[in-house]
């Protein structure tokens, strides 16, 4: 019950901050705006998309798996699929122009791709990832009622990999890896407590190694190989402020 009550006071205290935020955005007669919009304060929302990744899959030990060859050559497996997830954090403007901030997101992903391994054509390779977070600093310049902002800050993926060898699978390893992540965006104030943006981000992941199991069909051994993966993403997305983006300081005219 206290949780209840305290839920209803936060929405309660929200939503008049919002309707005071919309009273302020339009003055009466004879007032005039001094100051449009400050971006200064905290938000969640939620954001869609759609990414398309790059992964590359190298020998370990031992070496003549991935390349049959044995040169050590890299093959490549391209995904795409759609992300989905939620956002939070907080903004402060520190003059009319400049904002800077701290944002954390969390997505649910379908990015899937598979490949025939280009140096073992009996091989067939499978990667996804099911899911993207990020923690990143952003700075940004206000325009008006727009935000122009570039973000950066670390990342983590869960992966999931498979090979099938002559229709036998070899191993289905999952790994949680850690990389970073680059991107800029707009963001616009659609009205007191409500935002939308689009945004491009890239994110990069450094080397991992897989053990897939082998089989005893063909027969393979079990053996290991070195991953890498990067991510790029188209995001929309909306986010609610707490107690509303305009806060004009208004003077008679």
């Amino acid at each position: 019950m206290r949780i209840i009550l305290s839920v209803g006071v936060l929405a309660f205290t929200a939503a008049a901050g919002c309707a005071q935020a919309a009273d302020l955005a339009y003055p009466p007669p004879g007032m005039i705006p001094l100051e449009a919009l400050s971006w200064s304060g905290c938000y969640v929302g939620s954001h869609s998309g759609l990414a398309a990744g790059h992964t590359t899959w190298k020998d370990a030990l031992p070496l003549g798996t991935i390349d049959a060859t044995m040169a050590g050559q890299t093959a490549n497996t391209d995904m795409s699929g759609a992300i989905y997830g939620a956002q939070g954090g907080c903004d402060y403007q520190i003059n009319r122009g400049w904002v800077i901030g701290l944002e954390g997101s969390f997505a649910a992903a379908s990015i899937t791709g598979t490949n025939m391994d280009q140096f073992n054509s009996t091989w067939t390779l499978r990667t996804k990832n099911d899911w993207l977070a990020s923690i990143t600093g952003r700075v940004g310049f206000a325009v008006d009622r727009a935000l122009l902002y570039w973000r950066g800050g670390v990342a983590w993926a869960h992966n999931k990999f498979e090979i099938e060898n002559t229709a036998i699978l070899d191993g289905t390893p999952q790994t949680t890896r850690v990389g970073w992540i680059i991107g800029s965006g707009i963001e616009f104030a659609l009205a007191p407590c409500w935002s939308a943006f689009l945004e491009a981000d890239y994110y990069s992941f450094n080397g991992t190694t897989l053990a897939f199991a082998g089989d005893l069909v063909n027969p393979t051994p079990s053996f290991g190989v070195n991953t890498t993966q990067t991510v790029e993403a188209m995001k929309f997305g909306v986010n609610y402020r707490f107690g509303g983006a305009t806060v004009p300081a208004i003077s008679r005219y």
